[in-house]
């Protein structure tokens, strides 16, 4: 029975998102990577997470109306992402593509096998650490109560997770409702909650972490393929020896990884640095971003809301400044126009919580 559990949360977690994230268009080079799918697949998911939830929280509807409405929205961008694919298909002319393959394909130098056994090996080193190691962290006795209450009680920010009474909504938190998905992932796979919060997710949410990493990398060493297992090992080894305080983004992946601002800290703001430097590649190539790269931003800053209420202005600002900097280097004012767009949900977040509070 454990490993059919298991086997349903690795389906929501790994391949649901991957599926997803194939929707925002096909571009050699990122949509190809599975990792890419994975990782904008889900935050297609964490975004829609968000639209749905949080106006049922503040409704005071049940726990199980934001899981029906979120089976609904998964399901639709299943279907979707099925379409594309067998449209794709047809319009692929597979022997060229195996051509192509072929003659791109380069051979992998035994330094670059040692590098990756090397990364491997201390992937593997932090998944035990995070399992059998587990540290005291004060802020789960909020979150993961959160959840678990969530999850048994079928109410969302409507009980007290410190002493278990009822209360009034506690608008201040249920803006961001990263538990709430937690107890999601919960429900579906019969797991209780904390376990899925102090054991699993940390699992996924820090394969994803380093998942962004790769495609940093690969941004960063276009051209020097072998260099790519170098740099991921640097960042493992930066994030095994960062934890010299307690707010740094290196303690919050290794301690407190199913946080919702442990997942803007490692996962949103690099991806979303990434994403702006995939932008900057384009205006440098003469190329525009589609429209899947701009609803992929979006659903990005929308993610960050899910996870923190201050993710509303950290994504805002990081695109804010990033933006300026393009208009003015590049002398591309419209380029602020579509970034502006990105930032509408957190700013009407942001406006919602002095609304709120």
């Amino acid at each position: 029975m454990i490993i059919i559990r298991l086997l349903i949360l690795g389906i929501f977690l790994l391949v649901i998102p991957t599926l997803t994230g194939t929707i925002l268009g096909k571009e050699k080079g990122t949509t190809e990577n599975p990792v890419y799918c994975w990782i904008s697949g889900q935050m297609l998911l964490w975004a829609g997470f968000l639209v749905l939830c949080v106006p049922l929280i503040l409704r005071k509807h049940p726990f199980s109306y934001a899981c029906t409405l979120f089976h609904g929205y998964q399901g639709v961008l299943l279907l979707a992402a099925i379409f594309i694919m067998i449209f794709r298909m047809r319009r692929r002319v597979r022997g060229a593509e195996i051509e192509d393959k072929k003659r791109n394909r380069k051979s992998v130098g035994r330094p670059t096998i040692i590098w990756w056994i090397a990364f491997w090996l201390l992937l593997c080193l932090q998944w035990v650490l995070t399992i059998f190691l587990a540290y005291e962290e004060g802020d789960d006795a909020f979150y993961f109560a959160t959840a678990t209450i969530t999850e048994q009680s079928n109410t969302m920010y409507l009980i007290l997770p410190y002493t278990g009474f009822s209360t009034g909504l506690d608008a201040r938190h249920g803006l961001a409702p990263f538990p709430v998905w937690i107890a999601y992932l919960a429900k579906v796979s019969g797991i209780p909650a904390l376990v899925v919060a102090q054991v699993i997710l940390p699992l996924a949410l820090m394969g994803m972490a380093y998942g962004i990493y790769y495609l940093i990398a690969k941004k960063l060493c276009t051209g020097k393929e072998e260099t790519v297992p170098m740099f991921m090992v640097l960042t493992e080894v930066l994030f095994l020896f960062g934890g010299y305080s307690l707010f740094t983004a290196e303690n919050f992946l290794l301690v407190r990884a199913a946080q919702g601002k442990a997942v803007i800290a490692c996962i949103i703001l690099p991806f979303l640095l990434y994403l702006v430097m995939r932008m900057l590649d384009k205006l440098n190539k003469q190329e525009k971003s589609g429209a899947g790269f701009w609803l992929l931003m979006a659903a990005t800053t929308t993610a960050a809301c899910l996870c923190s209420t201050l993710g509303t202005i950290l994504s805002s600002m990081l695109l804010g400044i990033a933006g300026l900097c393009t208009a003015v280097s590049y002398r591309k004012g419209r380029i602020l126009i579509p970034m502006a767009l990105c930032c509408v949900v957190p700013v009407c977040m942001a406006l919602l919580y002095f609304v709120v509070h």
